[in-house]
């Protein structure tokens, strides 16, 4: 081999081998980041507030409780000053509709959740927080893509597919942080978020708080914001009927 192909060569190898990463480096990159991950493995529970703003009347918030060791999650939207309230819990899965006139006592219909919302809200309770945490506890697989070019970003971007979601993350190459999430679900819908901006929070774990929102749906840019406190304490019925 000639002297100049050599260094080409060798020049060539030690870029790859730099850039070269598995989904385990990754994702363990963006906890030790973000925390650590022995402080991740001692989050039990959670509280995580947000709001979707628009500048449109399907504006909403939305507080989320969970309990990780036992599946459960209680998950109030508030739209217009209405709460609909959805629940799930080892022994329960319902959802509550507000009926009657906003100037009068709420009074809900609460029906069961369907097979397919159990699924879902199971799949939240820790997805919510970090989709590609426990991952293969969880069924998904997880591929490395490659180093992409996201704006002004150098990002390692990661596939991660279930049996009926399918994630694209991007973490960015210098933070190692999540900056992009897009969502592919199974009725078509594509749900793209963008983090720019992270807070740690009192518990030490470090958490994406502002960004934007958009659905292949809705078609709207929506501005998203964040918090969330976690190994909260909950009341024994927050999560029953």
């Amino acid at each position: 081999m000639k002297k100049t192909s050599l260094i080409i060569f060798m020049i060539t190898f030690s870029v790859i081998h730099i850039f070269a990463q598995s989904v385990d480096d990754v994702f363990d990159n963006h906890f030790k980041a973000s925390g650590g991950k022995a402080l991740w493995d001692s989050v039990k529970t959670y509280t995580l507030k947000q709001s979707y703003v628009s500048n449109a009347p399907s504006d909403f918030d939305m507080e989320v409780k969970a309990s990780i060791p036992d599946v459960s999650m209680l998950k109030t939207k508030t739209i217009m000053k209405r709460g609909f309230i959805y629940a799930i819990s080892p022994s329960d899965a319902f959802f509550k509709i507000p009926t009657g006139s906003r100037d009068k006592t709420i009074v809900y219909d609460v029906k069961d959740l369907s097979d397919k919302e159990r699924v879902v809200m199971r799949r939240e309770v820790i997805d919510m927080l970090a989709p590609f945490y426990d991952y293969q506890k969880k069924g998904y697989i997880a591929t490395y893509v490659g180093l992409e070019v996201l704006g002004a970003q150098r990002v390692h971007r990661v596939e991660l597919s279930g049996k009926d979601i399918k994630y694209d993350l991007y973490f960015d190459n210098f933070t190692n942080l999540l900056t992009k999430q897009v969502e592919k679900l199974s009725t078509g819908e594509i749900i793209t978020k963008e983090f720019n901006t992270y807070t740690t929070s009192d518990f030490g774990i470090k958490y994406p708080s502002a960004g934007t929102y958009y659905s292949s749906i809705d078609k709207r840019n929506i501005k998203l914001t964040t918090s969330i406190v976690f190994n909260t304490t909950f009341e024994n019925n927050t999560f029953k009927r």
